[in-house]
């Protein structure tokens, strides 16, 4: 067994019992369409993408992280590369970590720090925004015209990673106002 098939096991087993919302779908299956999105525009971008909401949404933290990489196979230096890239792709602007903040504050420092992160985490953001924007349209209607609008000013400004990959996800978006709304 290969060390990325190591590490989709041991996440698959972090998210178990997690579902994509309003699909009944294992959660694992975002993140390995984000992963295989996302592995061939950057360096551990398979690895990246599989990990890219553990921190946020189970209760591995970033060492945990790093020791199950090593202990997978990867070397030190590539398991703090991955890690790094996954602790940018979490949430800082949280409710916990800023109850005096409202949510419309918190989205927007989350934004503008999104803006800064490495190029990697941002190519695996795209990644991220591309399925999202897929979801919201299946099965967010009602909220998917203010999330694109929201998507769209955030990729406008977060341009640091893969082009392909960022114009993919804009595209999305216009596809999306196209076939979801009538101006």
């Amino acid at each position: 067994m290969t060390a990325a098939e190591k590490l989709a096991d041991w996440v698959a087993a972090k998210h178990a019992g997690q579902l994509i919302k309003r699909t009944g779908k294992p959660y694992f299956d975002h993140l390995l369409a984000v992963a295989e999105m996302a592995a061939p525009a950057v360096d551990f971008g398979y690895e990246i993408g599989l990990c890219h909401d553990l921190l946020e949404d189970t209760d591995t933290n970033e060492q945990e992280l790093i020791a199950a990489l090593i202990s997978f196979g990867y070397t030190f230096s590539n398991a703090n590369l991955i890690a790094s890239c996954v602790t940018e792709l979490t949430d800082v602007f949280t409710r916990t970590a800023y109850p005096e903040l409202s949510k419309l504050e918190r989205k927007a420092r989350e934004a503008e720090r999104l803006m800064k992160i490495s190029a990697a985490a941002q190519t695996v953001k795209y990644c991220d925004l591309i399925y999202n924007i897929d979801w919201v349209l299946n099965f967010d209607q009602k909220h998917a015209e203010g999330y694109l609008i929201k998507k769209r000013l955030l990729l406008t400004a977060m341009v640091k990673g893969d082009e392909e990959l960022r114009q993919r996800a804009l595209h999305a978006i216009d596809n999306g106002f196209k076939g979801a709304f009538i101006f």
